[in-house]
């Protein structure tokens, strides 16, 4: 910028359409759902805990009631003539300032405030809404308080409209005249705290969307002003042309100066908050890899840009290079750049030879050396220069001195671009030459659809099974093995919000019980001879499952590391549903201990089909023995004698879609012809077949013999068979709800299955809770401690 402060006449040629006068902004819509959810949040909150509320209240009451009786009648006297002056005084000053149709506008969010209020306020005083009702209203000798204040509603609205941000007078008064206003109400018994916090808030949300309905005055910058201030910081222009009015989040505008175009980007502070919105959305939802934090002022947005353009010509990276950077009429920032002229990956495509993706290649170690992640690489920003040198169009979205997964996000990125235009042996083979085996193998978890942005994903969409193909090729490499699958970028995930809401259904169901619960009594009460049975029972189910994990592969596995596995899979059920967690550390444990990806997989699951059967079996004994299975004369239902033919209709149909049958052919066959030796090596070996039923067997009977203790403990004498009938139950409800170890369903199904026997509620929780610290709680340390020592002899 200049360090004079005269200011030369600015002879600027400026091309662009004519402004529009009004401007809807995002923030507007950003601070309407966020008052939503604020009144939403209060209400749940008042409804339920109505008694803290009303303590709460009592307290507000007493703190406030202390105060000198004339300083209440200040505030009185404030709130009644400010009700008057305030909205004049609102309207003298848009008026002043030209600005008729915003006072109109004004005018019409107070008055639509007002309507929405009486309107809410007549049904929930007619019991329309109970709930809301209880929340927002307490009962007095003649009725109830007004669960709004509409007055407040009104005048809240109205100043969010007027937009008074910048009139300091104005400023001043209004938070004087509503709290005075809200203060006065709450005294005076009219309304409740939480009332009058729902006052403002629907005040808030009328206003915000009217403004956003309507529009605000724009105060973007027009482009005289641009040039003028792009002049006045040293920039040589002789004209400036509007391109495009939103990119990036930017206005975008080239520039003419006597050594050739620039790029001019505009940040306006009326769009400025939409793409900061979006910023801010994606990185809620994801982690670092491919969301940055977004700037909160203009000027935070604009020094972060300078700064990427800077750091790329530190780095040697042929990018724009920083001209000016200005800030124009306290609206808006600009930022001129050089342009960088080059052929873009994407019209290359399969003509990209060797030694230019080398040179992209050499492009990001550049990056990545310096630590610089740029974030959003795609075929259009990523070009071949004249002399055969990579380069960007842009100064991306990143930092200096970036995280590492967002650095490996973008060696992914030139991975799949790479492989898009001359095949993955080639990219693969020419990244490993210029960047080493190692940094490449490390992009492996960074391989997946959501860290390669929005034009890779829809150009892999036309090339199924390449990103397959890529992530196989770079799992080959030095290195490649030690790196996870994946890493999980979504912040909240599908699996996470069963787990929550599973959980809290079950915690709904289990804490009722638990509060029956007295664990003191229980401690005193409990029979500590079949306590300790239980705590051997629930020893001899890892056994059990060791020996079914054995008895699945033909290879030899170390009894000792196989029991520890077992072990490490009762800590993996914190943080997984307790069949996945199983599934997945036992095949990473046999794939260490030298079995085929493929038959680890096969084995795995013919280990789950045995304790399928060992389930089946046991279940159908136990239910009739205790007179609730299948009787002599069993005869199935007429919806089942119809159901079995219908299905088998419905997969016989689906072999007649050939997708179907491709898929059945290319992807079913050749695993199957890859497990099946290994099954059938495994039926071959008697002492096989041996371990993996009687195993099977051994598991599920200690998990019933650890129950039976438990019932035992508490002087209960429940027949083994109908205990084996509820703990069976409960296996099932475990496997299907999506929490940790089952935790919740198990316990909710087991307490109901006791409590069906004729047992007391307390009893039952009691019983149950013993039962899954024996075979749930007291593995998970021991877990943690085997997780650990096989890691670190890398056996898992």
């Amino acid at each position: 910028m200049s360090s004079s402060g005269v200011r030369r006449p600015v002879s600027v040629e400026v091309v662009e359409p004519q402004m529009a006068d009004r401007v809807r902004r995002a923030s507007d819509v950003y601070l309407t759902l966020a008052y939503v959810v604020l009144a939403a949040l209060a209400i749940t909150l008042g409804n339920l805990a109505v008694g803290t509320a009303d303590a709460l209240e009592q307290d507000l009451t007493i703190a406030t009631g202390g105060l000198p009786r004339l300083l209440l009648q200040l505030f009185s006297w404030v709130a009644g003539v400010g009700v008057l002056i305030l909205p004049i005084g609102v309207g003298v000053d848009l008026l002043l300032r030209s600005r008729g149709w915003q006072l109109i506008h004004a005018l019409m969010a107070a008055g639509a405030a007002a309507g929405i209020a009486m309107l809410v306020k007549a049904a929930i005083l007619d019991e329309q809404f109970t709930q809301v009702l209880a929340a927002l209203t307490r009962p007095l000798r003649t009725g109830r308080t007004n669960p709004l204040d509409v007055l407040v509603v009104a005048l809240v609205a109205l100043i969010v409209v007027a937009n008074i941000s910048g009139r300091r007078w104005l400023a001043s008064l209004a938070p004087v005249v509503i709290g005075s206003l809200v203060l006065t109400g709450f005294l005076a018994g009219a309304n409740t705290a939480l009332a009058l916090l729902c006052s403002f808030l629907l005040g808030a949300i009328v206003g915000h969307t009217v403004r956003f309905a309507f529009g605000t005055t724009t105060t973007r910058a027009p482009g005289t002003a641009i040039a003028r201030e792009l002049v006045q910081a040293g920039a040589p222009l002789q004209t400036l042309t509007l391109v495009d009015e939103y990119n990036e989040g930017a206005r975008l505008y080239h520039g003419l100066t006597p050594g050739g175009l620039i790029d001019v980007h505009v940040f306006d502070r009326d769009t400025f908050g939409l793409a900061s919105g979006r910023r801010l959305l994606n990185r809620l939802r994801l982690r670092g890899a491919t969301a940055r934090a977004p700037s909160l002022s203009l000027r935070a947005g604009l020094e972060h840009r300078t700064l990427q353009t800077l750091a790329l010509r530190w780095a040697g990276v042929w990018a724009p290079f920083l001209i000016a950077a200005c800030e124009v009429d306290g609206a808006s920032a600009v930022i001129a750049t050089t342009r960088v002229e080059g052929v873009p990956l994407r019209v290359l495509g399969a003509d990209l030879t060797d030694e230019q993706a080398r040179a992209v290649v050499r492009m990001l170690v550049a990056l990545q050396d310096h630590r610089i992640a740029f974030r959003g690489l795609t075929r259009d920003n990523v070009v071949i220069l004249p002399d055969g040198a990579a380069g960007l169009t842009g100064v991306g979205d990143g930092d200096v001195g970036g995280d590492d997964i967002s650095r490996r996000a973008d060696a992914a990125q030139i991975m799949v671009m790479l492989a898009l235009a001359i095949g993955v042996e080639r990219a693969v083979d020419i990244a490993v030459e210029q960047a080493g085996q190692l940094r490449i193998a490390r992009t492996l978890p960074l391989l997946q659809p959501l860290a390669l942005g929005r034009d890779l994903r829809t150009a892999l969409k036309a090339r199924k099974g390449l990103l397959d193909e890529l992530r196989e090729r770079v799992v080959t490499l030095d290195g490649g093995h030690d790196q996870p699958a994946t890493i999980e970028l979504r912040r909240v995930t599908a699996k996470a919000l069963l787990t929550f809401v599973g959980g809290a259904v079950a915690a709904y169901i289990v804490l009722p019980q638990l509060a029956q619960v007295d664990l003191g009594a229980v401690i005193a009460t409990a029979q500590w001879g079949w306590a300790l049975g239980g705590l051997a029972a629930a020893v001899l189910t890892f056994v059990g499952a060791s020996l079914v994990l054995t008895g699945s592969v033909p290879t030899r596995l170390r009894f000792v590391r196989t029991f520890m596995t077992q072990l490490s899979v009762a800590f993996s059920g914190l943080v997984a549903p307790a069949a996945i967690g199983n599934i997945a550390l036992n095949t990473r444990y046999l794939q260490r201990s030298g079995v085929p990806a493929g038959a680890a997989g096969a084995s795995v699951g013919l280990a789950q089909v045995f304790q399928f059967s060992s389930y089946a079996l046991l279940l159908a004994v136990a239910g009739v023995i205790a007179g609730t299975g299948p009787q002599s004369t069993f005869q199935p239902p007429a919806a089942l004698v119809a159901a079995v033919p219908v299905v088998l209709l419905v997969l016989v149909a689906l072999f007649a879609v050939p997708r179907v049958r491709r898929f059945f052919r290319e992807r079913v066959i050749p695993q199957l012809r890859q497990v099946l030796p290994q099954v059938l090596a495994v039926f071959q070996r008697p002492r096989k077949l041996i371990e993996l039923f009687g195993g099977a067997l051994l598991l599920d009977v200690a998990f019933v013999a650890a129950l039976y203790c438990a019932t035992r403990a508490f002087g209960l004498q429940l027949p083994i068979a109908a205990v084996a009938v509820v703990y069976f139950a409960g296996a099932i409800i475990g496997s299907a709800v999506p929490t940790p170890g089952g935790l919740g369903g198990i316990e909710a199904a087991l307490s109901y299955g006791i409590i069906a026997l004729g047992v007391d509620s307390g009893t039952a929780v009691s019983a149950v809770l013993l039962y899954r610290i024996f075979t749930y709680w007291l593995p998970i340390p021991f877990g943690w401690v085997s997780l650990n020592y096989l890691t670190k002899i890398d056996a898992i």
